[in-house]
């Protein structure tokens, strides 16, 4: 007998579609349910014998694929999203482009030594669920070229898993519609993306695949939705249904430890309906959102582990003096607040330029925004 529990996966880059590196990195998977399966396509036989009885039926090709779906957290589906967008991380970017990339998945059932190895899978379609309580779900759907399994142990050593922590529809920061806040005026209540890469099956004669002999990408459709309370501001974003004006939506998710993606989607087209209900309800309107015409951007942040102010210690008073901030590592969030100690000396503004008030000495300090634990702070002296 096999438990749900004793199922575990990895994943590994291929170097070339449907080929396992000689030498795989593998790591492994973090997923509520790895649903990959070869499923084959059969025909009846239309033979007509000296019976009545059907003469059985044929194997006619294999369908290589399934959901992967996971609770999402930051840097563990990194290269699933690179494949889904079909584009490398650039400057910690992610935008939709042409480069295929695919992967080995090994699925294994250790209470019962069953293995199997799924080769060149590629990701079909992408989902992303913000729910309006509870965790933030993702899921990719997989269209793979090949299957092998076995009952010997395929990956025999492997990269721990990440342990960063789950995002939950806590994780959720401000949502900007043009460049302006919906806190207070257009409340979010859910939201979710999917990106579907319209994948087209080649069948080749001869290819010694069990499964298709190509994966072929055709149009991306990104598209999403967003649950909003009913309200003035609702409404105007609705009614750009009827001149096709698109919106600007920017959000960030944020983990407990301060790593962040944020997601732009530069021009979204909207639809819905008005909403309706009883007496004792409150109104939610549904936008149903596509993205046109400019790709969406996902940028990873990592958290902080230390920060680092320059730009000098000394300005003259009634003069000025801009601050700036560092992180480490190079590319963490440098998103900070500032304060001063010593307002009479010398005062801060929210973008770090220090007005000297008086003679003598302040201490400005610059605290992480998503980490109030990292900090540093100058003294500053004002002549």
């Amino acid at each position: 007998m096999s438990s749900g529990a004793k199922v575990i996966s990895h994943i590994a880059r291929e170097q070339s579609p449907g080929v396992l590196p000689a030498l795989p990195t593998w790591q492994v998977m973090r997923l509520r349910s790895n649903a990959l399966t070869p499923t084959v396509n059969t025909s009846e036989s239309e033979e007509i014998t000296d019976t009545r009885l059907g003469q059985g039926s044929s194997a006619d090709s294999v369908d290589i694929g399934g959901g992967l779906a996971g609770e999402f957290s930051f840097s563990t589906f990194d290269s699933l999203l690179a494949a889904a967008f079909y584009n490398e991380w650039n400057n910690d970017q992610l935008t939709i482009g042409e480069t295929r990339i695919t992967h080995s998945i090994a699925k294994g059932y250790k209470d019962v030594g069953v293995y199997a190895m799924f080769k060149g899978a590629h990701v079909s379609t992408w989902a992303l669920d913000i729910p309006e309580e509870g965790k933030v779900t993702t899921t990719f759907t997989m269209s793979c070229l090949d299957y092998e399994d076995a009952n010997t142990v395929i990956v025999a050593s492997a990269d721990a898993a990440t342990d960063t922590p789950v995002m939950s529809s806590l994780s959720l920061g401000t949502v900007k519609v043009d460049g302006q806040s919906l806190e207070g005026v257009a409340c979010v209540s859910a939201m979710s993306l999917s990106l579907d890469n319209n994948l087209q099956t080649q069948r080749c004669l001869g290819s010694g695949k069990l499964g298709p002999g190509a994966l072929i990408e055709t149009a991306a459709n990104f598209t999403g939705s967003a649950t909003l309370a009913f309200s003035a501001k609702a409404w105007e974003i609705w009614k750009n249904q009827f001149t096709r004006a698109t919106i600007a939506i920017d959000f960030p998710i944020v983990d407990s430890l301060g790593n962040s993606y944020n997601i732009s989607l530069p021009k979204c087209e909207v639809d819905g309906d008005l909403p309706s209900g009883g007496r004792t309800d409150i109104l939610q309107i549904d936008l149903n959102l596509t993205i046109a015409k400019q790709s969406p951007v996902i940028t990873r942040i990592p958290a902080p582990t230390a920060l680092t102010i320059s730009g000098g210690s000394t300005v003259a008073a009634s003069g000025t003096l801009q601050l700036s901030v560092t992180a480490t590592p190079s590319n963490g969030n440098t998103a900070v607040t500032w304060a001063s100690d010593n307002e009479a000396v010398a005062t801060v503004s929210p973008t770090g330029l220090v007005t000297g008030v008086s003679a003598g000495t302040a201490n400005i300090t610059a605290t992480s925004s998503v980490l109030s634990t990292i900090t540093d702070s100058v003294e500053i002296t004002v002549s």
